[in-house]
């Protein structure tokens, strides 16, 4: 058998008292510090009245939350005949528009990750759900406070009142009596699907059945002081670790930041040889681009969704670390895999008023990271436009995305077209701008977003890095 020694890789490159890309933070998201660490709110602020603790509409087609008391902790995981998840038409929510659905066919089990931390009381928990013709039509509710090891049944048998496949049932479970929920770290409420009585449903296939959930969402007091931290430093890491010989995986792992040790390092055990390294750290809102399994180093590849523009992406690559008869330490500092790209309008006040949508398009490739060659199988998004709205201010008006490229040695083109909407979605104007840029460059793109159609309308374009010069360009 071979010796293991332990390489503790030192993790830098994205720490506070790095100089951020720009001052434009997520109104969506903060972050708040108790006593066991930080916690990454998203679409929440502290208040003394009930309010959503945790939301899921799914709208984004992704397992992550829209709102949530904990974005990190919080989780939603499920056993089926089919492990991958889908998403198909929903109903709407108290605040949420009737946008998608979680699908999951030949379900038998639905965990719900809560973390607890700060949360003073609670309300309920709830959810909207339905079947196929041959999907359960009932459901037991457990909770556990152990981390899933044992569980107490909080509702046994849920029959569902509507029974046909296109009609949607939506349960309330009155949760604020339970008072060991509070001051914990993590409540998991666990849904086992039934057959249940079939009523106008047909005979029940656990294996081909199929379940549609929307809304799931837990409501509650949640009033904790709060210590902003930058949004833009990233809250999970993944390493790859692959042989340097034939490119084979020897270790992955991905974990939250602060799981990291008091010297923000990964302690990772390693026989004798060398070895390609990949570390990368991410924050996202609709889900990373990675592989889900792989075995060599040929299949890795690393990006996001461009609609997922406020991604924040780094990475790191090391080639044939030796690991030799000692433990060793290897300090590694991760670079930005993406650029911000920031639109700054000089329209008069007035005249932006009018503007009630901007849709960003891109006219250019989706970009990867693919350190070791272009992998057989690439992940394709459809999406190619970005929608900014709910303008109430003229700030409001200036609005930024993150373009991700990957760790690049040379420029790579950008073209993006802007649209402006006013009421009645009428078309007002259409802007286009293209320039070519790199990973880790602030481009600020200035100028008239309402003018003569189709023209570019005097847009001076600056990039700006914390490393290289300044270069400015006018159009």
């Amino acid at each position: 058998m071979d010796v293991l020694h332990t390489v503790r890789f030192k993790v830098s490159g994205f720490e506070s008292d790095i100089s951020p890309l720009g001052d434009v933070q997520s109104r969506a998201r903060m972050a708040f510090a108790p006593a066991g660490g930080t916690q990454a709110l998203k679409g929440i602020e502290p208040s003394l009245e009930s309010q959503y603790l945790y939301y899921w509409s799914f709208n984004d087609e992704t397992l992550e939350p829209d709102i949530a008391v904990d974005e990190v902790g919080a989780g939603i995981a499920f056993e089926a005949n089919n492990a991958t998840p889908s998403f198909v038409n929903g109903i709407a929510g108290d605040s949420f528009v009737a946008g998608r659905a979680l699908r999951i066919t030949g379900a038998q089990s639905l965990v719900i990750r809560l973390p607890m931390t700060s949360i003073e009381t609670l309300t309920d928990l709830a959810f909207d759900i339905k079947s196929s013709d041959t999907g359960p039509k009932d459901f037991s509710l457990a909770y556990s406070l152990d981390g899933g090891i044992t569980y107490e049944v909080l509702s046994a048998s849920n029959q569902f009142e509507k029974t046909k496949d296109s009609q949607w049932n939506r349960y309330v479970f009155d949760v604020s009596g339970f008072s060991d929920f509070i001051g914990i770290e993590v409540v998991q409420f666990r849904l086992d699907f039934l057959p249940g009585n079939r009523g106008e449903g047909g005979e029940y296939n656990e294996s081909s059945g199929i379940v549609h959930l929307d809304n799931i969402r837990l409501s509650g007091v949640f009033n904790a002081e709060v210590e902003p931290v930058d949004p833009l430093v990233p809250n999970k890491l993944h390493y790859y670790i692959f042989s340097s010989i034939d490119g084979s995986i020897v270790a992955q792992k991905e974990l939250a930041m602060a799981e990291l040790d008091a010297g923000s390092a990964v302690a990772v055990k390693l026989a004798e040889g060398l070895y390609n390294v990949v570390f990368v750290a991410y924050r996202s809102d609709k889900g990373i681009l990675l592989p889900e399994a792989l075995t060599n180093a040929n299949e890795f590849y690393f990006g996001q969704h461009f609609d997922d523009h406020q991604a924040v992406t780094y990475a790191v690559l090391l080639e044939d670390l030796e690991v030799g008869e000692s433990d060793t330490e290897a300090a590694i500092a991760l670079n930005r895999c993406y650029s911000l790209v920031e639109f700054d309008f000089t329209d008069l006040a007035d005249d932006l008023q009018a503007v009630k949508e901007i849709v960003v398009t891109k006219d250019h490739d989706s970009y990867l990271y693919t350190p070791f060659g272009t992998p057989a199988s690439r992940p394709v998004s459809d999406t190619q436009s970005i929608t900014f709205s709910g303008f109430d201010a003229a700030a409001d008006y200036r609005i930024t995305l993150h373009q991700f490229f990957g760790l690049v040695d040379r420029p790579y083109d950008v073209n993006y077209e802007l649209t402006a909407y006013g009421a009645d979605s009428q078309v007002l104007n259409v802007v286009t701008i293209s320039e070519s840029v790199t990973n880790n460059i602030r481009l600020l793109l200035t100028g008239r977003l309402l003018g003569n159609s189709g023209a570019i309308n005097g847009f001076s374009v600056v990039l700006d890095t914390d490393w290289e010069e300044v270069l400015e360009k006018d159009f």
